[in-house]
């Protein structure tokens, strides 16, 4: 997963990745349960990211980046041109970042007064 992350970051402009999120979520039908489970993590991912009253993290910065472009970005695999199962990488993967900055995600929740979740 670490190779992963690695191999999909890059310095990209906050205005870009809301841009290229929002398309690639308009993309995406929210079908299987774990679809609309990485829906729902790829959401909380970006709005801690972009959420300039917190003070995220670096490498957590780096890795909800990185998540958010391997989502977003087309490969061209055979898993990833079956619809709906070609999410489950991407699934497995935010989940990883998810798992691995619990702390961060937590200390986000317990800061931010209203949170109210953009289901879809």
């Amino acid at each position: 997963m670490e190779e992963k992350l690695r191999k999909y970051y890059r310095d990209i402009n906050l205005q870009e990745l809301r841009r290229l999120f929002e398309e690639k979520l308009s993309k995406v039908p929210p079908t299987m349960e774990y679809v609309r489970n990485l829906l729902l993590d790829v959401k909380l991912l970006f709005r801690i990211l972009y959420d300039q009253d917190f003070d995220l993290k670096e490498e957590a910065r780096r890795d909800f980046i990185s998540a958010l472009l391997y989502f977003i970005e087309d490969r061209d695999s055979i898993p990833d041109r079956i619809p709906l199962i070609g999410y489950w990488d991407d699934y497995k993967l935010v989940k990883y970042v998810k798992n691995k900055h619990k702390e961060e995600i937590d200390r986000y929740f317990s800061e931010v007064k209203h949170f109210i979740a953009n289901y879809f």
